[in-house]
């Protein structure tokens, strides 16, 4: 409670010194991301290896989002309610109030850095729950197996024209609730030029697993490529985790994404990848592949629509295929 009220009057004291001359700007965006996935019933009536676009079988929105943010050259202020099959699934474990913030933070510009508090959407892989933003509609193995949002603190420096850095105090691997807070800390290197983009992330802190309830120290690395050329884009993400007594239980993924522009309005994209979990620490299986390929059609500048094939493999079942319609709405 005194933490609230400490930021409602960090607000409004920076508001009411704010000059006519720097004065915050409002801005709305948004997002509407509608899906249907066909393939075979299974007892939960989702594909089990997906948060994100999962329900099988039906029409889904799987997320509604609203961006509200208030800034000037000092100060940001962001609010980004949520609703959908994303949200409902992935923030099971809040408490109900809290299953709607996919981002709500205060940001501190300086000159060439800045420091925020509050809840923050992923720092890890370049894939986030914004499907619009994404090379394929749905999210690759990567992003699924790490935090969806994260709440804490954020550093950010920028170094020069094409390198920034930013440092995490977190709340846990991924969890709003500071009853029983577990601080954790991250990093997310960002290299930007030309058609380069290059990403390294880290994670460090202590979490508990199925088979150890005890928490346990877990460190995770990931790096991520993205290289544009022409009508071509291609992308790729590795990451490897490990945790438990010496270390010794492990898990690691690979994926690559290509995708060609046919035209302003068509684009074709196919995607590879691969997770081995050996002691099940993320995911059910010890070996885990899947393959996709579709296509996006944009009926203007506000509106796509799509389809893909995406098919999965795993040493319990050899063939598990599924195909996607989707359409996106952003404003």
């Amino acid at each position: 409670m005194r933490k609230s009220a400490f930021l409602f009057i960090l607000f409004l004291s920076s508001s009411g010194l704010t000059s006519t001359q720097d004065s915050l700007r409002f801005q709305l965006h948004g997002l509407i991301d509608g899906y249907s996935v066909f393939g075979k019933s299974n007892s939960i009536g989702k594909i089990p290896y997906l948060v994100s676009s999962s329900n099988l079988n039906s029409f889904q929105i799987n997320l509604n989002l609203m961006e509200f943010t208030w800034e000037n050259s000092k100060w940001k202020y962001a609010l980004s309610p949520a609703l959908g099959t994303y949200m409902s699934q992935n923030y099971a474990a809040e408490k109900k109030y809290k299953r709607w913030i996919y981002e709500a933070y205060i940001q501190r510009k300086f000159n060439k850095s800045s420091i925020a508090a509050g809840v923050f959407s992923s720092p890890y892989t370049q894939e986030t729950p914004k499907s619009i933003d994404q090379i394929s509609y749905s999210r690759s193995l990567a992003p699924e197996y790490v935090p969806y949002y994260i709440s804490g603190l954020k550093y950010n420096r920028t170094l020069n024209s094409s390198w920034s850095l930013s440092l995490f105090v977190m709340n846990g691997w991924q969890k709003m609730d500071y009853a029983q807070f577990t601080p954790s800390f991250g990093s997310l290197l960002e290299f930007k030029r030309d058609r380069w983009k290059f990403n390294w992330s880290t994670y460090l802190g202590r979490e508990a697993t199925i088979q150890a309830k005890e928490p346990q120290t877990r460190m995770f690395s990931e790096w991520n490529i993205q290289y544009a050329y022409r009508k071509w884009m291609f992308h790729s993400c590795f990451f490897v985790g490990t945790q438990g007594i010496n270390f010794s239980r492990n898990w690691g993924q690979l994926n690559g994404q290509l995708a060609y522009s046919f035209s302003d309005r068509m684009r074709w994209y196919g995607r590879v990848e691969y997770f081995m979990d050996p002691s099940n620490i993320q995911i059910a299986r010890k070996h885990l592949a899947s393959e996709s390929l579709g296509v996006l059609y944009a009926l203007n500048d506000v509106m796509n629509i799509g389809t893909e094939f995406r098919c999965f493999h795993s040493e319990k079942k050899a063939f598990e295929p599924y195909q996607f319609l989707f359409f996106q709405l952003k404003f």
